[in-house]
């Protein structure tokens, strides 16, 4: 499964930005795909991080059941059909601006909130000596608290425990091992969100996986 270098295009209805780096790099359609593949595919691309991550199959198969819907006919209709990538937008997982909100509603990068970042951030040393900014699982968790506060008037409690599943799942996967523990390099979401790629590392693994 490499990569290509000429990217697809990706809905405005996927709000999530790995698999829409995945539809960008057609490793999956933007339409869907069916759960099982969908699932060998996120759990692959996760391996080619440092230290070869384990994503749980089981739980990414449980969240792309209910991911277009929680009706018994929208889970069947998953079930038996695959996710509807591009049709993820509004549905209850969701957060409809309750985050980082560095993707805005059409899909586009808001470079400001990308850049909001940094006041999260810290200088990381990477195991070859070198210093970039980062964030630490400590200060991913302090930028969720920060949104969620924000999004007072707004929120739902459920959208707090939806960040658990996103930030701390891309420290896991992107993620660099430092000299203080894993962080998450601020050049990789960068990466990840605006050039909608993985960081070199990954892609070499990724390549010489195929």
């Amino acid at each position: 499964m490499a990569t290509r270098p000429d990217k697809a295009p990706v809905s405005a209805g996927n709000p999530c930005p790995f698999l829409r780096m995945m539809v960008a790099q057609k490793m999956v359609a933007d339409a869907g795909a069916p759960i099982g593949e969908l699932t060998a595919s996120i759990v692959k691309v996760a391996r080619t991080g440092d230290g070869s991550p384990q994503l749980p199959g089981a739980a990414i198969r449980a969240i792309a059941l209910i991911a277009n819907g929680l009706s018994p006919l929208q889970m069947a209709r998953n079930a038996s059909g695959g996710v509807r990538i591009s049709e993820l937008r509004n549905g209850p997982l969701d957060k409809k601006g309750v985050g980082s909100g560095i993707l805005d509603a059409s899909g586009e990068v808001v470079d400001a909130q990308l850049a909001r970042l940094e006041e999260f951030a810290s200088d990381k040393t990477n195991a070859d000596g070198h210093t970039e900014k980062g964030l630490s699982l400590a200060e991913l968790k302090r930028m969720m608290d920060a949104n969620f506060e924000r999004a007072k008037g707004r929120r739902r409690t459920l959208d707090r425990k939806l960040m658990d599943g996103e930030w701390p799942v891309l420290l896991q996967v992107l993620g660099k091992p430092g000299k203080k523990g894993r962080y998450l390099s601020l050049d990789d979401v960068r990466t990840l969100f605006v050039e909608q790629r993985l960081p070199a590392r990954m892609t070499k693994r990724l390549k010489a996986s195929a």
